[in-house]
């Protein structure tokens, strides 16, 4: 029934009727089962709820986003950039932050270390994967706290 009331073991042609006379969908929900179940039901708004389920009922999946910084940042540059990757943390994405280096910054490498270290205390997450060195780029990965 319509209404969620069960009308028992009936014929299918009885339950067309039923269907035909609410103006409803009749819907196969267990094929195999013995008798087969069927429901009375507007098939529209049960795919829709059965889409809006399947949506919602996934894992919230974390995306890799990545925020480039400057050797030579500014200090309110450097807190907007950390207010973006804030966003991303709350949100449940892992953060890659990124220096890359070129000409002669390559030789101050600590420098660019620390501040990698800085934005990791003004964005507020926790090391994912430590500060590496690829190339003439200095990296982090960084995972919302716990």
């Amino acid at each position: 029934m319509p209404d969620g009331r069960s009308a028992g073991k009936v014929s299918i042609d009885q339950a067309k009727y039923l269907a035909s006379q609410y103006e409803l969908d009749l819907v196969l929900i267990n094929v195999n089962a013995t008798p087969p179940i069927a429901k009375i039901l507007d098939y529209n708004k049960f795919r829709y709820q059965q889409e809006k389920q399947a949506r919602g009922s996934g894992k919230k999946v974390s995306q890799l986003k990545e925020v480039r910084l400057s050797y030579r940042i500014d200090p309110h540059d450097l807190e907007t950039k950390a207010n973006q990757a804030k966003r991303f943390l709350e949100d449940g994405h892992l953060v890659r932050v990124f220096i890359k280096l070129r000409g002669r910054e390559n030789l101050f490498l600590n420098q660019a270390k620390s501040g990698l270290e800085k934005f990791l205390d003004l964005c507020g997450g926790q090391w994912e994967q430590s500060i590496t060195q690829v190339d003439k780029r200095i990296q982090a990965v960084i995972k919302p706290k716990k």
